[in-house]
């Protein structure tokens, strides 16, 4: 089914993108969603190109969130920079030793 937002998209020129003030409106149960987008997009920092990276920051710094904590433009972006990966540890299959034991 073709995406009736594709075409719309194609007849505005173009434009640079710019931080925008609106803020996401998402349940309690859907928090886990945003956060894994949030650790996705770290994990993705420096692939991304600066410019991509500044605006990114921008639109940070006006979202709206549901707990008041700092978020100055220095704050997010020293987090980026400072944020810890690690690599997966290999998950072992649920029951995989139960189903070895089976005859």
């Amino acid at each position: 089914m073709p995406d009736p937002h594709r075409k719309y998209a194609q007849e505005l020129p173009p434009r640079a993108p710019e931080p925008v003030a609106r803020t996401l409106k998402y349940r309690d149960a859907q928090e886990h969603l945003l956060r894994r987008l949030g650790g996705a997009l770290v994990l993705q920092w420096d692939a991304l190109p600066v410019s991509l990276q500044d605006l990114i920051i921008d639109q940070a710094v006006i979202v709206d969130d549901r707990a008041d904590a700092p978020h100055a433009h220095g704050d997010i972006e020293n987090f980026i920079r400072t944020a810890k990966t690690t690599a997966f540890k290999e998950r072992k299959e649920p029951n995989a030793d139960a189903q070895r034991a089976l005859p």
